[in-house]
């Protein structure tokens, strides 16, 4: 919210005293986004990775096939509407739901595979 209403606003404010065309206030407010949220979002993540290793946090939940493709179908369809909306329109359609729908699903595809494989590989007990 503070990101639309006060920081995008004074871009855009700030671009159009200086006559800059609509595309690059986009690509500049999408740009500064990106280079505030992206480092943010990375510590975050290193941030709970640490925590579940320490026990802090639970451990994430295993999605099941069935969810797997459910959201799939979504990511799928969000694409196409995205396709949809540059196609039939004259402007740019900024694809951010669909990527980060896409990031989801591998990361949830990723953990439904690894669930079935042992933690700790060389700890499993072998036959002699």
């Amino acid at each position: 919210m503070i990101w639309v209403l006060v920081i995008r606003t004074g871009i855009l404010t700030a671009a159009q005293t200086f006559g800059i065309t609509d595309g690059w206030r986009t690509i500049i407010s999408t740009t500064l986004l990106l280079a505030i949220f992206i480092p943010l979002s990375l510590a975050a993540v290193k941030e709970l990775n640490a925590l579940r290793r320490s026990g802090e946090e639970p451990l994430p939940q295993i999605p099941t096939r069935r969810s797997l493709i459910a959201f799939g179908v979504f990511t799928v369809a969000f694409w196409a509407l995205v396709i949809w909306a540059t196609a039939s329109g004259s402007s740019f359609v900024i694809p951010l739901l669909p990527i980060l729908c896409t990031i989801w699903l591998i990361v949830s595809i990723r953990r439904y595979h690894r669930a079935g494989r042992s933690v700790h590989p060389n700890t499993a007990t072998r036959p002699d």
